[in-house]
């Protein structure tokens, strides 16, 4: 089921699936200040990756998640996560943001600006447990980023199974010109949001 998830990525870019429709991206807006809008997904099935997308004419500058995260014995004393946020990261071509649980269900939201001339960056895929950096242009800087890659299960498909896995670096590099992400022991790709 994980490696599924892990190999709808591709060299080209990110393979996704259920990008907000225009009736959704209407009612899921809200402009913050002139220029700036954030934009909410619809709730992803269970698994799903999302996408909030920005309004015609705007890029995406940083963005973010919300969801309902799936526990093995729920209420038990040995109630315990059968979930990671695998992605939660700018689109390749910086028009939106990206998030997907590995079981739970999530909204993805996107902080979109007017004329923004940014662009998105990404590392190649980690060794499992590797540190990853996509690293921006030369002259430009890192405003936001992210990652998308595929958590690690032990007991998979199990009524034991349960998550072996954690986002262990999701952050900004101290030079301010890339974005580096690890899992503890899964893969994951870094994406890096630049400065023009």
């Amino acid at each position: 089921m994980n490696a599924k998830k892990w190999f709808t990525l591709t060299a080209a870019g990110l393979v996704l699936s259920g990008a907000a429709t225009a009736g959704a991206l209407a009612t899921n807006a809200q402009a913050v200040d002139p220029g700036i809008t954030v934009v909410k997904s619809s709730t992803s099935t269970a698994g799903e990756t999302v996408i909030a997308t920005c309004p015609s004419g705007s890029k995406v500058i940083g963005g973010g998640y919300q969801g309902a995260a799936v526990f093995n014995n729920p209420g038990t004393v040995s109630s315990a996560t059968a979930d990671l946020v695998e992605a939660n990261t700018p689109t390749s071509d910086g028009t939106g943001w990206v998030a997907r649980f590995a079981e739970g269900r999530v909204i993805a939201t996107a902080i979109c600006e007017t004329g923004a001339s940014t662009q998105v960056v990404k590392s190649g895929a980690s060794k499992a447990g590797e540190t990853v950096i996509a690293t921006c242009p030369s002259g430009s800087k890192i405003i936001g980023g992210g990652y998308q890659g595929a958590a690690v299960f032990s007991n998979p498909g199990t009524v034991s199974e349960r998550i072996d896995d954690i986002v262990e670096a999701n952050t900004p590099t101290m030079a301010g010109t890339g974005w580096g992400a690890r899992f503890a022991n899964g893969r994951v790709i870094a994406t890096a949001i630049c400065s023009a």
